[in-house]
């Protein structure tokens, strides 16, 4: 799976809409419509913060 699907994936699991999840993590909402149209590279790294900080939140 590439990374916009796996950032795809993430936000529909949390069942947060793309002006959401942007606000959740402090990033604008373009730049979230851009990862997951494909427009520019989310790096791997990111997506896997993002889901550290998810398990620290859900301890």
């Amino acid at each position: 799976m590439d990374s916009k699907e796996r950032l795809k994936e993430l936000r529909k699991e949390l069942g947060l809409s793309q002006a959401k999840f942007a606000e959740r993590f402090g990033i604008p909402l373009r730049t979230i419509q851009d990862w997951e149209y494909g427009k520019r590279e989310i790096r791997s790294y990111i997506i896997d913060m993002m889901c550290r900080i998810i398990e620290l939140e859900n301890k």
